[in-house]
């Protein structure tokens, strides 16, 4: 998207070229609270996220009592791979009542860390819940178990019937941890669907691969997954981009 910031104006040390829109324009004037909130939502959209970050903690430093606003203070500073800040606002966070809210985006700050055992921890707590979220949730928890070698205990859970809405991605490829479809019927369902369904499916495909010892297979899915730019921030691309910038070897090689 030519509106939205690039990963390297976030994560890099490239500038940042998008513009305000009239509203955030107007809203810069103003420190009151609910602008300075509503400012960083609107900077969140367009993938702003350390200006983001500014402006939720301006907010915070006006009312620091909004348990919603630590949750997407956490959000942007967990984008952005502010680690210790991002756990500092999901604590803040849980301490104001959303004790539940942060289990999911917790399990991903483990994850993104490679503190797999502890994200499925996480994300195993995520349950009971709502279909949409439960599919996600065994997503990861199976990516999770995946990379700690442990046995997937939520597996057993997964029912066909889930009505998991536009999370269609996320339910093929617990199905491929399931042994309900085949890598193949994931590479064509990445070739046909949107971008962001298209690095869920690679991600998923990629971490299953790594475990049956393919690693060249492995490393093509994540370089055709890191093609999608555009949804750079989607939890997937970021798993992905950190496994290439930290825990793996670049994409590309042997």
């Amino acid at each position: 998207m030519n509106d939205c910031a690039s990963l390297e104006s976030q994560l890099g040390a490239l500038p940042c070229t998008v513009q305000d829109t009239e509203e955030m324009f107007w809203l810069r004037q103003s420190d009151d609270y609910a602008s300075r909130k509503k400012l960083g939502d609107l900077l969140a959209r367009q993938y702003r996220f350390a200006e983001a970050a500014e402006a939720y903690s301006e907010a915070e430093r006006i009312r620091p009592d909004d348990d919603a606003l630590y949750l997407c203070l956490g959000g942007a500073l967990l984008t952005l791979g502010r680690f210790g800040e991002a756990r500092d606002a999901y604590e803040h966070a849980a301490a104001l009542g959303q004790e539940s809210a942060v289990r999911y985006p917790m399990g991903v700050w483990h994850y993104l860390q490679g503190e797999y055992a502890a994200a499925a921890s996480c994300f195993s707590g995520c349950l009971p819940c709502g279909d949409e979220l439960a599919i996600a949730v065994l997503y990861w928890h199976g990516l999770s178990c995946l990379r700690a070698g442990e046995t997937d205990l939520l597996l057993s859970s997964y029912d066909s019937r889930m009505q998991v809405g536009h999370h269609g991605a996320y339910q093929a490829v617990v199905e491929l941890l399931c042994g309900q479809r085949t890598p193949e019927m994931l590479w064509q369902q990445a070739r046909q669907g949107s971008a962001l369904d298209a690095v869920i499916l690679l991600y998923g495909l990629a971490i299953w691969l790594e475990r049956q010892g393919e690693r060249r297979q492995s490393m093509a899915c994540l370089d055709e997954l890191l093609e999608q730019r555009t949804v750079w921030p989607c939890i997937s691309y970021l798993a992905a981009w950190w496994d290439r910038k930290v825990r793996m070897f670049p994409c590309g090689t042997d």
